[in-house]
């Protein structure tokens, strides 16, 4: 989202954390098998719930009761004569390299429009929707690629968060977004998150330290995502974030930090030695394609090897 120049009044910083943190914009869309969601509700996705029932709470929506209908049926149902009609496909599916689809914000939005017909159409019917229009595009491999990140960004979107984002407490904003961040890469991975996400954190840390409803940026309100700040050892900050939230979400944090620089170090150093290879002389072209092989086989394992030749240009 662009932020523009931040106002913030306490208006704009309402309007900015629901937009961003709350479950409005982070909704939790019903499984298949839920049962319905008030009308009036206003927790984000209870407005698109698949149910709509009946007093006892077990009548069936109509995208419940029908049939699951072929891609191509939804497809017509929703840009013909549903909500979408008149509208195109939102976004893109991203760059297939053939083996790696490169993370982008157009999928979410893409995601996101689908994801509005909640109740038109069934989840099921979505994915399938997904898969057939993706295959279009990007071939077998690529729908497989696009539907591995369907499926989490839905399991993120069920997810039911702890610390929300109440914007009459700003001392609590730091927190909501730290536990926003870390389950957004826990389930997602480092780089979707980033990809779907950054726009948006971006808004809210500026929104946090510019406020000033908020109190000064201490170690409740600042981000508890990445390194320590300057003075505070390791230990000291892993302890900080025990006490913010929660042990088992601390240990999750600093695990997946640790895999993250574990993966950085061994692509910087796979970047080196290829440079090395590049620029050797004495090498033939197959002995380069052979070291580089080498290369990439010892540093990493299963889909690694293809994110990397992805990100080192092979």
């Amino acid at each position: 989202m662009a932020t523009g120049k931040l106002l913030v009044g306490t208006a704009v910083a309402a309007v900015l954390l629901a937009a961003v943190l709350t479950t409005q914009h982070e909704p939790s869309p019903p499984s298949p098998s839920s049962g319905h969601a008030a009308a009036s509700s206003s927790q984000g996705w209870s407005l698109l719930a698949l149910g709509g029932g009946d007093e006892d709470g077990e009548r069936p929506s109509p995208a419940q009761a029908r049939p699951a209908r072929p891609p191509q049926d939804l497809m017509h149902d929703l840009f013909t004569e549903g909500s979408l009609r008149e509208a195109s496909l939102d976004g893109d599916w991203g760059r297939w390299t053939g083996e790696q689809l490169m993370p982008t914000l157009a999928l979410r939005r893409r995601f996101d429009q689908l994801l509005t017909t909640v109740g038109e159409a069934s989840l099921p019917e979505l994915r399938d929707l997904v898969a057939w229009l993706s295959e279009q595009d990007l071939g077998p491999q690529g729908a497989q690629a696009v539907l591995a990140v369907w499926d989490r960004y839905v399991r993120l979107l069920q997810h039911s968060f702890r610390d929300g984002a109440d914007p009459a407490q700003p001392q609590r904003w730091g927190m909501a977004l730290a536990e926003h961040q870390r389950v957004r890469r826990e389930i997602l991975g480092p780089a979707w998150a980033d990809a779907f996400y950054r726009e948006d954190e971006a808004a809210v840390r500026q929104l946090i330290e510019r406020s000033p409803s908020a109190p000064p940026r201490t170690d409740h309100t600042q981000s508890w995502i990445g390194a320590p700040p300057a003075g505070v050892t390791d230990d000291a900050w892993h302890h900080q974030r025990v006490a913010a939230l929660g042990p088992e979400a601390a240990d999750r944090l600093r695990a997946l930090e640790l895999a993250e620089a574990d993966w950085q170090h061994r692509l910087e150093q796979a970047r080196a030695q290829l440079q090395k290879i590049s620029s050797a002389p004495e090498l033939s072209d197959e002995q380069r394609a052979q070291l580089v092989e080498r290369q990439i086989h010892d540093r990493f394992e299963g889909a690694d090897r293809q994110r990397a030749r992805a990100l080192l240009g092979l």
